[in-house]
């Protein structure tokens, strides 16, 4: 362009006066070009730092993404856990006849790095438990109970029970940065005698637990026999169609178990030093901060219950128990989800157990009643460390089921034998109960 000027200069120095006006008007046009072209630069120029101002804009709004928290540094576990004990008498459940066991466990449910205390109360008889959830509030300082909002199939049921299992599958949502608990649970007790079984989605986002129920069925026992109904989102289904849902809830997702270590304490023997309200604050710290090195991995279940159960034996050697429980038992307590009832010789549905060197048991139940009947099974070494028989009745006349599954867990250090018992119809459970036996002999 500037080339262009200076031969036209050159150009009107050169030639006739008619001429510079013509000169004069190409110097202007050309002039006028390069103020266009400085014109067309500022705009594209004004358009880029508009656009980047407008981006810079966006990401000044734009949400900072969430800190995945994988691990709590054991200083902050401790100074975490320490705000939690410095409430304890506000958050504990009281000692009272009301509960026949409290249970407690820490986690981080949502990998913020704030941890959860998970509490539970349960009464002697029935099923009927309360639930108490504490976080660690932001600023670090203090707790706050979070809300809970119900979702789904029967939003009225609430279900938020982590302490009931051991372990259960969960799966990260990229969409909202949550993660997502996978919870099963039976129904509690009720007047209409309608049990069954809901399937929770469980996440704790923004200060709130969602519970979504993306799953729910329900049986009845009647004269004609058991009627059972199946509820998916969008209301009825048939059992297959149930079936397959409930097994494809979570596919397309890439899930992970996490292991919750529970404590329970006294949960049927009363110990002074065992229960969670009366322990010493140093000794319950270490058993919370256990409890989320279960919930990281850094510390395996069977560990934690070795430390910290005040009654449970873990067998490596399924052979070792069986030596270990051969001989004459009886029955001294059952748990049936929640009912615990104690027995003596001569009560209505006492229960005599006889266990051999071959492998070979044998069950007296019902006894003192006109239902007694006796039960035989052979037992099989089950992973991990236990016994497992599997007892089918002759016949089905008074009986629920198709099958009983029968493992023997372990002789406790109370010198008790226990026995957890799965009743199924097909692959479909239908109830379980855990039996305590004491030697006879």
């Amino acid at each position: 362009m500037k080339k262009k000027y200076l031969a036209l200069l050159l150009s009107c120095m050169l030639v006739t006066p008619c001429f510079l006006t013509s000169c004069g008007k190409i110097a202007d046009e050309t002039a006028a070009e390069e103020d266009d072209d400085e014109d067309e630069d500022d705009d594209e120029d004004d358009d880029k730092d508009d656009k980047e101002g407008e981006e810079d804009a966006e990401e000044s709004v734009k949400p900072e993404e969430p800190v995945i928290v994988k691990e709590i540094a054991d200083e902050d576990l401790y100074s975490q856990i320490e705000i939690f004990l410095k409430n304890r008498d506000d958050i504990l459940f009281p000692e009272s006849d009301d509960y026949a066991h409290t249970t407690c466990m820490l986690c981080d449910l949502d990998h913020n790095g704030r941890c959860e205390l998970i509490l539970t109360g349960a009464r002697w008889y029935g099923t009927a438990h309360e639930y108490r959830v504490y976080e660690i509030n932001e600023e670090g300082d203090g707790i706050y109970e979070p809300d809970y909002e119900y979702l789904g199939v029967d939003p009225d049921e609430g279900f938020i029970d982590f302490n009931r299992f051991s372990y259960t599958e969960a799966y990260f949502d990229k969409n909202d940065s949550s993660f997502h608990y996978l919870i099963w649970e039976s129904l509690p007790d009720n007047p209409s005698n309608t049990y069954g079984s809901v399937y929770c989605d469980i996440t704790l986002r923004n200060g709130i637990i969602e519970n979504n129920m993306y799953g729910k069925y329900t049986y009845q026992y009647t004269d004609s026999g058991y009627v059972y109904e199946y509820f998916g989102p969008n209301g009825d289904m048939d059992k297959d169609g149930f079936d397959e849902y409930i097994e494809n809830y979570a596919a397309d997702r890439v899930t992970k178990r996490f292991h919750f270590g529970i404590y329970e304490g006294d949960y049927y023997y009363p110990v002074s030093d065992g229960d969670i309200e009366t322990m010493d604050s140093d000794k319950l710290a270490e058993v919370l901060a256990d409890s989320y090195r279960v919930f990281i991995e850094s510390m395996s279940e069977s560990d934690y219950l070795a430390v910290h159960s005040l009654h449970s034996n873990h067998y490596d050697d399924p052979q070792k128990l069986l030596e270990d429980c051969v001989g004459s038992w009886g029955i001294y307590l059952t748990d049936t989800e929640g009912d615990i009832t104690y027995y003596e010789p001569g009560d209505p549905y006492y229960m005599l157990l006889d266990v051999y060197e071959d492998g070979s048991i044998w069950v007296q139940r019902y006894m003192n009643t006109e239902y007694e009947r006796d039960l035989t099974a052979t037992l099989e070494n089950y992973d991990p460390g236990m016994l497992r028989a599997i007892y089918i009745p002759d016949s089905k006349d008074d009986v629920y089921y198709d099958y009983m599954e029968l493992v023997i867990k372990e002789i406790n250090t109370d010198g008790m034998l226990v026995l957890s018992t799965s009743s199924m119809s097909g692959d479909e459970y239908l109830g379980g109960s855990t039996w305590y036996f004491v030697r006879l002999d």
